[in-house]
């Protein structure tokens, strides 16, 4: 037979064992949050190589009425950006694209500018005067971003590997530097 004296200890232990149980349930539910794959921002690149996108095949049409399929392009580092002449951003953007045009042009790298002006030629080419853009112009942005899935913004920046697949993609104003460091990275993983 038990005495009375026990029982308060019993319960007190039984408190104790019960507090270390739902502590340990909140633990466990708090490290397996932590351990869920961290959410990519727009500017992340993706970890594994299975995890890339194939970029889509577009027809991409010059100012000179010329067009190129992005698919030709495989074998290079291609930085793509989806651009406008009424967007103050893209005039910094244009600016950080011809000096990536010039640090890169010896290497196999190719930058394009893809407008989205309804314009056409006839609105881009003062424009490209303008600004002295020394990389290819298209002007088919619309059905260009389209096949990409849209855009969320302008510019918007892509990074395409020498296979064509999708290393990084930026919404917003990308400068120059933050452009060479995701080359350097794929410099450095050999992709």
């Amino acid at each position: 037979m038990q005495s009375h004296r026990h029982r308060p200890v019993r319960a007190a232990l039984i408190v104790v064992v019960a507090l270390a149980l739902i502590v340990a349930g909140c633990v466990r539910k708090k490290e397996g949050a932590r351990q869920e794959p961290p959410q990519q921002s727009e500017s992340t690149p993706n970890v594994t190589i299975t995890s890339y996108t194939s970029a889509p095949d577009v027809a991409l049409k010059a100012l000179d009425g010329s067009t190129v399929q992005l698919s030709s392009l495989r074998g290079n580092i291609v930085i793509i950006s989806f651009l406008a002449t009424w967007n103050k951003e893209c005039v910094n953007q244009v600016a950080a694209l011809n000096e990536l045009q010039a640090k890169l042009q010896r290497y196999q790298f190719a930058v394009l500018g893809v407008f989205m002006d309804k314009g056409g030629k006839t609105a881009l080419q003062g424009y490209v005067k303008k600004n002295s853009i020394r990389f290819p112009v298209y002007v088919n942005g619309e059905e260009a971003a389209a096949r990409f899935g849209g855009l969320r913004g302008i510019p918007t920046t892509y990074i395409l590997l020498r296979d064509g697949n999708i290393y990084d993609r930026e919404v917003g104003l990308r400068s120059m530097r933050d452009i060479d460091d995701k080359i350097k990275e794929i410099m450095s993983q050999r992709l």
